[in-house]
């Protein structure tokens, strides 16, 4: 190989690993949002916001099975008929079994995000850098998308550094990382000219894709409501509003109960 060809092997090798570089910060960066800031933003919104808007859901449903329960007994009091206080609940139960789906759904959603911050524990500047800076090097060492093909052992060791990161566990993550030393990639030294122009080729492709992946992951939620829970004047905002509901759905529920008592009573007399 003359000076030139050895040039021109030279470029395209850096040209590689400056792509190889991207993809691995761009996994990174995909890892991160979902291993640790989602999951955050989400804890920090049940916490913050979800809770209330549960408590509008709960008290939505009661208003509207109150509603419903006067009115099943306005009907059987003009038919003349007597009914007990507990005699519509079961119809109840079932006209009102999607809401009660939704309602247990987001409270499972609200148990899980919660958990995980009780769980979450708070980790000092360094070591939340150090957490980082391990993970990296694990998804540069271990990451499926740069490394197909693997045993079961990379897989079982990749997935156990992705719990860790998402736990905030550094010392498991440091401990895999010397468990993971034979794995270490021998690199693209022994690549020829050709085999480093298609290997760039297949890095450019990969690159572009992983840029839409973290473009989309970052338009979605719960990434989108970064922004707004960072904004101290919209939280205050949104749980003033939900309050304000809340407690006019109370008040139009104990409206319903009240007539329904009234009307039991009325009935009750005849």
């Amino acid at each position: 190989m003359n000076v030139e060809e050895e040039m021109g092997v030279s470029t395209s090798r850096e040209r590689l690993r400056r792509v190889q570089k991207r993809i691995v910060d761009l996994l990174f960066e995909i890892d991160t949002i979902t291993l640790q800031v989602n999951p955050q933003i989400e804890a920090d919104y049940a916490t913050r916001i979800g809770c209330f808007e549960n408590e509008l859901l709960r008290c939505q449903l009661d208003a509207r099975r109150a509603k419903r329960r006067l009115a099943l007994a306005q009907a059987r009091a003009n038919a003349g008929a007597p009914f007990g206080a507990d005699e519509f609940e079961a119809r109840l139960d079932e006209e009102f079994e999607e809401w009660e789906r939704k309602f247990q759904a987001n409270m499972a959603a609200y148990l899980h995000a919660v958990e995980f911050r009780a769980s979450h524990v708070a980790m000092s500047a360094f070591d939340a850098r150090e957490l980082a800076r391990v993970h990296r090097e694990f998804v540069k060492r271990l990451h499926p998308d740069t490394h197909p093909g693997q045993d079961e052992r990379a897989k079982k060791l990749f997935l156990a550094a992705q719990s860790a990161y998402r736990a905030g566990d550094l010392a498991l993550l440091r401990s895999l990382i010397v468990a993971t030393e034979d794995l270490v990639d021998e690199g693209d030294e022994a690549l020829s000219e050709d085999e480093l122009a298609l290997a760039l080729e297949i890095g450019l492709a990969h690159q572009k894709v992983l840029e839409e992946r973290l473009a989309e992951l970052k338009r979605s939620m719960p990434y989108r409501l970064k922004a707004k829970l960072e904004d101290r004047v919209w939280v205050e905002k949104r749980t003033s509003e939900l309050r304000r509901q809340i407690e006019e759905q109370k008040r139009v529920a104990a409206a319903y109960h009240a007539r329904f008592h009234s009307l039991l009573e009325e009935v009750s007399h005849r």
